[in-house]
């Protein structure tokens, strides 16, 4: 084999490991935990709100705060690194047009740097989701719900996400392909050299 022919093998091994880091994937409800400390009345639990069950059909669903918590903080955290562009609010509305009023979000990288916070969003009460779209905030793991603003208490049915997995490779996988690179100019020089 000619090293002019290896060199082009070498250099497609590396686009093939490029691309395989490029693959996307719809976040699911099941990709994402919360937890909060703001407590919850009665059986209505944190973890409702990633459960998939967006119905407003008894037994009702969904997560609802202390009575008479009003505001603070729900951290929603994803299995993975994200590229977000997008969130869903299922604000719940049964008993006297309750749920959130106000909220922002504030997304984190894995090791907790703030990445992008969003403006102040006003959410209605509504059975569909409403849905806020934003710039891409690229290699999202953790979003703060931060609730400005509620009527009696926090109530929330369900969240969700729009994204894709983050395309930055993790740093073994990055080092290989940068060797691969350097091998593949290392060859492709000395194929240039033996020509002349």
């Amino acid at each position: 084999m000619s090293r002019r022919h290896f060199g082009w093998q070498l250099a497609t091994a590396a686009c093939l490991l490029l691309s395989a880091g490029v693959q996307g994937a719809t976040i699911q409800t099941t990709q994402i935990s919360a937890s909060t400390l703001l407590g919850q009345y009665v059986y209505f639990s944190i973890d409702q709100v990633h459960d998939g069950i967006v119905s407003d059909a008894p037994p009702y669903n969904g997560y609802a705060s202390g009575f008479g918590v009003v505001s603070g903080r729900i951290t929603l955290t994803l299995d993975q690194a994200y590229d977000l562009d997008s969130f869903s609010l299922w604000n719940d509305i049964n008993i006297a047009d309750q749920g959130v009023r106000s909220f922002t979000l504030s997304f984190e990288n894995a090791g907790g740097s703030t990445l992008a916070t969003t403006p102040v969003y006003n959410a209605v009460s509504q059975f569909a989701p409403q849905v806020y779209s934003f710039a891409t905030v690229v290699g999202v793991k953790r979003v703060q719900l931060d609730v400005i603003s509620s009527s009696l208490q926090i109530e929330i049915r369900e969240v969700a996400f729009d994204g894709t997995v983050s395309v930055v490779p993790e740093p073994g996988a990055l080092a290989l392909m940068l060797a691969g690179l350097g091998v593949v100019g290392l060859v492709g020089g000395r194929a240039r050299r033996h020509q002349r």
